[in-house]
């Protein structure tokens, strides 16, 4: 995951890159808290994620409970809109992706 701090707005961006999966899920949620408690306003990039599993849309599920308005996902790669799609779609969720869309949507419009 790599973190930074956009030079042109007052946003911290998390960009993820890789696996949010079980196995580095604990080192991911300590570095998500940290970032939540260091600045008000986040953007999240997933676009260079390449594997997610449960844990994983549990610490965006996190981002987004915990963060509320502050948290933006401003990008999802095919992988995480087909993992939040059938993990989430039993129980009747939406795409993190497709939310994230129409929110930028909405805002931009």
């Amino acid at each position: 995951m790599d973190q930074r701090l956009s030079t042109d707005k007052p946003v911290f961006r998390l960009t993820f890159a890789g696996r949010m999966t079980f196995d580095v899920a604990a080192d991911l949620e300590d570095r998500i808290v940290d970032a939540m408690r260091r600045h008000e306003r986040i953007e999240v990039d997933l676009a260079g994620v390449t594997e997610i599993d449960l844990c994983g849309i549990h610490l965006l599920g996190l981002l987004h409970s915990v963060g509320g308005n502050e948290v933006r996902i401003v990008d999802s790669s095919p992988i995480v809109e087909q993992a939040t799609k059938r993990l989430l779609g039993s129980f009747g969720g939406a795409s993190l992706g497709r939310v994230a869309r129409k929110k930028n949507a909405a805002s931009d419009g």
